[in-house]
This record gives C-alpha cells, structure tokens and sequence, in this order.
C-alpha cells in the first residue's frame, strides 16, 4: 500500500474539481449575502489571530478584562488563519473578509482528504460519492459553512487514518500519521479526542477480530505524537486545564436523521453490516471512527455533558461512506444504466435539505448591534475599562469594539469564569459591585442579553446609569463612577 504516485494525479483531476465546485456552490454564495462571517466562535479567534499579529502568542490581552489571561486555545487554526490574512491583505483584504473566504477552502479540503482516504482501499467511485454525502449531510454543512478550528480538523482527521493504516505495512507512513496526529491536538480538543479514541478503538478491534496485535504501531505512533505536541502539553500543564467544557444540548436517536439525512442514515446501516462482514483493517478503521462519533454524541447518558451535539458533526463523516459503500455493495452485478440513474436520484434527493439550509443560513451578528458595537469603537473612551455584556456577545462585541470584555471569547478557558458569569448577570439584575471590580466602564444590552437575564432593561435604565447609545433592539449604558442604586 502507498499514496498515489505524481504520475495519476490526472487519475484524481475530475473527482477533486466536482468536489470543490460543489462546496463552492454550497459556501461562497454566503459570502456575497452577508456581509459579515456566519458564526460565533470565529470573531474571537480573529481577535487571537490580532493578539499573533502583536506577539501575544502564549497570552491573551483582551479576553477576560481588564488584565486579560493565558492563551489556552490550541494556536493551529489561528496561525493558518493568520497566514491566509497576510496572503489575502496584498489583495486589500480584511482579516474579516478571511474569516468568511475559509469556508469555502476548509469545506473543500474535509471533502477532497475523505475522498483521498476512501479512494485508497475502496475506489474513485466510492470516495467520490462519500464526498458527496459530506457536502449535503446537513450537520456537515452547518460546520461546513463558517470558519473553525474543527473546519481544519475534519481536514487533518482524514488524512491521519489514511496515513495509519498504511503505516502498519510502512513505517514511513505511521510517522506522517503521528505528526497529523498532532497537528490535530494543536488545533482542536474534541477533534482529538475523536481521533485518537478512534485509532485506541481500532487497535482492539484489530486483534479482537483478526488476532493481529499491532501495539508497536500505536506505541510509536502516540509517541510521535506526544514528542510533537509536548510544547502545547506543557503549556496545559503550567497553567492547568482551565477549560471544562460546557454543556452543549441533546438530540434524540429520532433526530439523527434530520441531522444526518434520512437517506444516508437509512443506507449506513446495511453499509456498516457489509463492512463487519468484510473484517478489512480498513473496515475496522472506519467501523472505529463512526462507533467513537456516535458514542460521544450519546455522552451525556454517562452525565459527562461533552458537548453531546458537537459529536454528531464528526460522525457524518463516516456516515457518508457507510451508505456510499452499501450503494455500490447493493449494485453489483446490476446494469450500469440502473445503478447510474438510482445514484443520480439519491444525490438529486439528498441535496435537497442542504439548498433548503443554505437557504435560511444568517450570521450571528445583525445590523443593529453592529452599528451598536462600531459606536462604541469611534466614541469610547481609551483607557482600561471593560464592557459588560452576555458570554455569546462578547467576542462579537470585543472584536468590532476593539475593547476588552469581562466574559471573553471562550469563558471556560480560564479559571474565574464560574464567578464572573455570577457576577455578570449580578450586575445586570441590579448589583453593581461588578462594577469597580472589573473596571466596568460600558454595558450592553441587546437581544442575548435580555433573553439570558431577566428584567435587566428595568435595572440597567435606573437614574443613576445613562443610557449612551440606542436602536430598537440594543442599548449601551455607561458607568460614570459613584454609587449606584
């Protein structure tokens, strides 16, 4: 077994160009409609890639005013992302204007290295059609759409299987497979967590099934990984895991479908049975990685609370293979003419729950706040004060704003986030002894905000606060100093 030799690369030409027109036709329509990026989480890993550009890469001076905390997010994505700003920036373009171009990249790349991967052990036809599935499972495309961390990981993950499995026949390979391995812990934990428990899971099904101890390979290939990552592995350590993840939501087994297609997941199960049947390591591989996904978005059932939904996006991918592998298991020694048409229909069928989300997709941030986060930018006042605000504005707020939050962009990153979302929804409940202890001179007030804390526009229009800034959705106050009642 080994990658494909330069010489077939023109073997490759018309599957990649399909999967990238695809996903460009699903992503980069989205970059003309708005004007700003789609998700939450990507404005704060702007602000990161801000404080790379001015030499905080171990601290983060912004998040978590006033006197700011440890970097504690694996630097990959931002540093990748930082590359293709200073790209992009020759062209005149933002680190905004980036952030909503690397979907389309990101989405194309997860789709072309499961291609890549499937194509090695099961043909051109089979990875073709899984990275169809990728690109309209509908949990894959809500990830596939914005900019993350995980975006990148669902690129790497791929290519760290392939790279194992070819690996247990050359050495080469399993070394390649330990540095994906960590390049995958430098850029997102629960991709990680994902990968590596997936490669834990294979080597004992491998000797369960086939009587093949294979505990050399894992042993070399978390060795790799350890030694390369051992720079962010202490960085964790000194400062400690900070980070206890939050509770993410649930979805039923009766909503799986919805989420990952009523046609592929009715497929993937005939799929999986053909692959036990078959038994190939690379079966067992794949076999490995959905049964992880799947168990992980059932975490909750062991009260671990692992962010239960986030697993569901990791096992699409699987999915998509399994019902591409039972389709083409399904048509052998069947007409061609057939198998063609029946194809063609399911994929007609199956894109149409991906148009109908792309078609209903809004970002995160309307124009309202926006206008009420660019006003605080031209009209604050420069000094080291802080901006109160909700946990899910404040890295949109402290982006466009330019100043510091007091619950910043991932708030589980840092050991006082329990207390200052206390202290928070004190404040907005009319306890203001947040005030002076935060440096607060700014609080907003939009439409997050008056969902999480109740009756906080009675509080916050109190006589002795003013009111600085409002639309019909948001308002600022501002704290002069003194004492409020």
């Amino acid at each position: 077994m080994a990658l494909p030799e330069i010489k077939n690369i023109k073997y490759f030409l018309i599957p990649l160009v399909l999967i990238v027109i695809l996903a460009v036709c699903e992503t980069y329509p989205l970059y003309g409609r708005f004007p700003y990026p789609l998700s939450w989480d990507i404005w704060y890993h702007m602000r990161i890639v801000e404080n790379f550009s001015n030499g905080y890469f171990t601290f983060d001076p912004v998040s978590f005013g006033p006197e700011g905390r440890i970097h504690m997010y694996p630097p990959l994505f931002h540093i990748l992302l930082l590359g293709l700003y200073k790209v992009l920036n020759f062209g005149g373009l933002s680190i905004m204007d980036t952030a909503r171009i690397m979907p389309v990249i990101l989405f194309s790349l997860s789709a072309i290295s499961t291609f890549i991967l499937i194509n090695k052990f099961y043909g051109k036809e089979v990875g073709l059609l899984s990275s169809f599935f990728v690109l309209v499972i509908p949990v894959s495309l809500d990830r596939g759409i914005i900019a993350s961390p995980q975006s990148l990981a669902l690129v790497l993950i791929p290519l760290g299987f392939l790279t194992y499995l070819l690996g247990l026949k050359e050495r080469k390979y399993l070394y390649a497979s330990g540095i994906i391995s960590s390049a995958v812990f430098y850029t997102h934990g629960l991709s990680f967590i994902v990968f590596f428990l997936s490669i834990i899971l294979f080597t004992f099904l491998l000797y369960l099934v086939k009587r093949e101890m294979k505990l050399q390979n894992f042993f070399i290939f978390t060795l790799i990984t350890i030694i390369i990552s051992f720079p962010w592995i202490i960085q964790l350590l000194i400062h400690g895991v900070a980070s206890n993840i939050p509770y993410g939501g649930i979805f039923k087994l009766s909503f799986y479908p919805v989420k990952l297609g009523y046609i592929t997941m009715a497929l993937a199960l005939p799929g999986i049975v053909f692959l036990i049947l078959r038994k190939r390591e690379e079966d067992l591989m794949l076999i490995s990685w959905g049964t992880v996904a799947f168990l992980l978005s059932r975490n909750y059932i062991t009260s671990l609370d692992l962010l239960p939904f986030r697993f569901i996006e990791f096992l699409a991918y699987p999915i998509a293979f399994y019902s591409s592998f039972a389709i083409f298991e399904f048509a052998k020694d069947k007409r061609k003419e057939a198998i063609l048409v029946a194809i063609i229909g399911i994929m007609i069928i199956s894109s149409f729950p991906a148009a109908e989300y792309v078609s209903k997709v809004k970002p995160m941030l309307g124009a309202e706040e926006h206008s009420a986060f660019s006003y605080l930018n031209e009209n604050s006042i420069q000094d080291n004060f802080t901006v109160a605000s909700s946990w899910f504005t404040s890295p949109i707020l402290g982006n466009i704003s330019g100043l510091k939050t007091v619950e910043g962009g991932y708030a589980s990153g840092s050991w006082d986030y329990v207390k200052r979302s206390q202290d928070i929804k004190a404040l907005y409940s009319g306890n203001y002894s947040a005030i002076d202890e935060y440096n607060i001179k700014y609080a907003y007030l939009g439409p997050r905000e008056i969902v999480e804390f109740k009756n906080s526009e009675n509080y916050l229009n109190a006589s002795s606060i003013d009111k600085l800034y409002s639309t019909g959705k948001t308002s600022l106050y501002i704290f002069w100093g003194g004492n409020y009642k």
